[in-house]
């Protein structure tokens, strides 16, 4: 009986130790993996810490030992075009504003969508990017947990295609937390203001008398789906405007120019 469990445990050893090499393999090439593969074998002893508890490889946790230890290829020698795919369960619109600002934190301003696909049970938006960096798919990973999301998994499929699979649950965008009964007063904008709504009822502005502030004013839901805007042509310095029940969050900015509120806005907020 005890022969028969040595066994299992070894057979069941080796057997975690294939999955986490072969995942290995996939992240850094066959070469990389076949040069390295006395190191990665050493790196890699204590495999079952790359595990869940469900049993499905923690690829972050992997990722992160091939990059502490130098061996994630992070550069390419001249511009490529990296391919990137990222799918969810759920929430379109605001995940690709969450992706969108995620990469944009890292530096990556510019890309091309190559599709953008909802199915009845999954969201997938592939983009093009033209780099001589790849993207980080650690520091992807912490921009999107402070966003409310994770990855559930990584996939190398060549060296410039990447797909991701993200929890996006509890996704939230990148918007200011403003507590109610307490006068802001915002920076010069140099991209519209998103504001948290969640349980405010209604929201007053005030701009700077030299500036001259033609409101354009959009509610949303938790979604990113609007729910109610308010648009004027007319120059104002005082604003106050009731927020739609199911509102999540307001983007405040000038229907011509943030040029027209570069003093900054004043916001007071009245709770529900």
């Amino acid at each position: 009986m005890v022969k028969k469990f040595i066994i299992f445990l070894c057979i069941s050893t080796f057997a975690f130790a294939t999955l986490v090499e072969d995942k290995v393999e996939s992240f850094i090439g066959e070469k990389a993996y076949k040069t390295q593969k006395n190191l990665i074998r050493v790196l890699f002893q204590n495999d079952s810490k790359y595990f869940r508890n469900d049993g499905t490889i923690d690829d972050v946790k992997v990722l992160t030992k091939l990059k502490e230890s130098g061996l994630l290829k992070l550069f390419y020698s001249k511009p490529i075009q990296l391919n990137l795919t990222f799918s969810t369960k759920r929430n379109g619109l605001i995940f690709m504003r969450v992706i969108n600002e995620s990469l944009e934190s890292m530096g990556y301003n510019y890309f091309l969508t190559k599709r953008a696909v909802k199915k009845e049970d999954s969201f997938i938006w592939s983009i093009v990017i033209s780099t001589e960096h790849m993207v980080d798919p650690l520091i992807l990973s912490k921009r999107l947990n402070a966003r409310g999301c994770f990855l559930e998994s990584v996939e190398r499929k060549t060296e410039n295609e990447w797909v991701y699979e993200i929890n996006s649950e509890n996704i939230k965008i990148d918007s200011l937390k403003i507590e109610p009964n307490d006068k802001v007063r915002l920076k010069k904008p140099i991209k519209p203001y998103w504001i948290d709504m969640e349980n405010i009822k209604s929201i007053s502005f005030g701009s700077a008398i030299a500036d001259r502030w033609h409101p354009k004013i959009v509610f949303y839901d938790d979604k990113l789906y609007i729910i109610k805007d308010y648009n004027s042509d007319r120059a104002t310095n005082r604003l106050k405007l009731k927020v739609p029940q199911d509102a999540k969050y307001v983007k405040v900015t000038d229907i011509y120019s943030l040029n027209n509120i570069k003093r900054g806005l004043s916001i007071y907020l009245i709770g529900r």
